[in-house]
């Protein structure tokens, strides 16, 4: 689904924490929203997902707003994956999926969600089936990340939101991971902090800095060094790998 955002203002109480914001991800696409810590993208990411209503501007998915929706419409159409997940249940990782399946569920008692085969395909596509019997309370900080992502595929959602998903993974998990993530098909939004992961897996980067929207395009025509440099304050050099053949960035200096 195409996502729309029109002049957000968005901030708590007399902080305007996102000015004037308005990006557009296509339909189908991987786009990193990156910029410093503090810039909103954190924010950005809640607004989109219909967590947080925007004091002024609009929230479009597939030519609908966003804000109009009933909770149950957002629950089954967007799924956030947020940065710190935990529970103090004693759940298993399978009993975990399953919670993707709640906004599938009737109103009325003792409707059963006819979901397995969405459970079971979404284990598989996490890459968790081998842990499906495992305890939460058991799992490294990687392997929960994981298994959040199995629960977020298991509502089948249309637009799959990611707020710093590599944050707890090893280099070949970050790797892993975004590959997943990129052989979905699905419209995402990825909250990165990692400019080369950014530039080998996104298709788009929207830049932030400050609550203002500072570069948005293709990840080639926007990750360049001078606009890390006026951002981050880093000097860089981005090009592409010669045997990796992708964009790589290398900071120096």
């Amino acid at each position: 689904m195409r996502v729309v955002v029109e002049g957000i203002d968005w901030g708590v109480e007399d902080l305007t924490i996102l000015h004037d914001v308005s990006a557009e991800f296509p339909a189908g696409s991987v786009t990193g929203l990156i910029g410093p810590n503090g810039s909103g993208k954190t924010s950005l990411l809640h607004v989109m997902a219909g967590l947080r209503r925007p004091t002024r501007g609009r929230v479009e998915v597939a030519d609908e707003a966003v804000h109009a929706w009933p909770s149950r419409v957002r629950a089954r159409r967007i799924a956030l994956l947020e940065q710190h997940a935990s529970t103090s249940l004693d759940l298993t990782v399978r009993q975990v999926v399953e919670l993707g399946r709640i906004p599938h569920r009737g109103r009325w008692p003792g409707r059963i969600d006819e979901g397995r085969s969405q459970i079971e395909a979404a284990l598989k596509q996490g890459r968790v089936d081998d842990l499906a019997d495992r305890r939460w309370q058991t799992l490294s900080g990687g392997e929960r990340q994981r298994v959040q992502l199995a629960r977020a595929l298991a509502q089948e959602p249309s637009l799959l939101m990611l707020d710093e998903p590599t944050n707890h993974l090893d280099l070949r998990h970050q790797i892993d991971f975004l590959s997943t993530v990129r052989g979905l098909g699905i419209t995402t939004i990825a909250a990165l902090h990692d400019l080369d992961l950014a530039a080998a897996f996104c298709d788009r980067l929207v830049v932030m800095r400050g609550g203002h929207v500072v570069g948005a395009g293709s990840t080639e025509e926007v990750l360049t060094s001078e606009l890390v440099q006026d951002v981050y304050g880093v000097r860089t050099t981005i090009e592409r790998h010669p045997r990796a053949d992708r964009l790589s960035v290398v900071w120096h200096g």
